[in-house]
């Protein structure tokens, strides 16, 4: 089975969840049961659209290239991710890896691009991109974009940067957030919470 099965099961069971999901099932996908989570929410301005994301957004590849935790994995901390709502990354998210070695450069802050704001997207700690749309030398003419989510532990306790998956709704708002197979499944580690 390929990758645009993956996701086409992964947005059916989404689909699927969506009929028996209750309000507080929705707050707590959307981290506003946690006392991390509020705490952000109260900073952040696209806080209460997350629940969006979950009501109608679905479920695309990205890639996840850096995460900032501050050493404390026990709070929620920031993911950088590089993702795209082309078909062409739902057949073979691969495709994100020619992007990174391009990008690679920048990152690290070694590279003499002159472009403030793709560097400051990339590279700072403190900047939280969303859907800055990355220039088309590094993505070979593809739309590709690069935002940060909040990785939650109690929703992603085994996180790990690389491929993953997102919920996106770029019509409803510009947050993007980290979905595991676990929380589309009936499982009562999450709705026990």
């Amino acid at each position: 089975m390929g990758y645009r099965h993956e996701l086409i099961k992964l947005n059916d069971r989404l689909l699927e969840r969506r009929l028996t999901w209750t309000k507080e099932d929705y707050e707590f996908l959307s981290g506003r049961k946690t006392i991390g989570g509020r705490m952000i929410g109260f900073l952040t301005p696209g806080y209460r659209t997350k629940e969006k994301l979950w009501r109608s957004g679905r479920i695309v590849y990205g890639y996840c290239y850096k995460t900032y935790a501050d050493r404390d994995f026990l709070k929620p901390y920031l993911a950088w991710i590089i993702f795209s709502p082309m078909a062409i990354y739902e057949d073979n998210p691969e495709l994100y890896q020619p992007i990174l070695e391009k990008l690679t450069p920048v990152i690290e802050g070694v590279s003499k691009d002159k472009d403030h704001k793709l560097v400051n997207a990339l590279q700072n700690p403190i900047t939280e991109p969303k859907y800055f749309q990355l220039p088309e030398a590094y993505t070979e003419g593809k739309l590709v974009y690069v935002s940060t989510a909040y990785v939650y532990p109690d929703l992603h306790p085994e996180f790990r940067p690389g491929l993953v998956t997102i919920a996106i709704e770029p019509n409803e708002t510009k947050e993007i957030m980290i979905v595991t197979e676990a929380m589309l499944e009936n499982n009562a580690y999450f709705f026990s919470k």
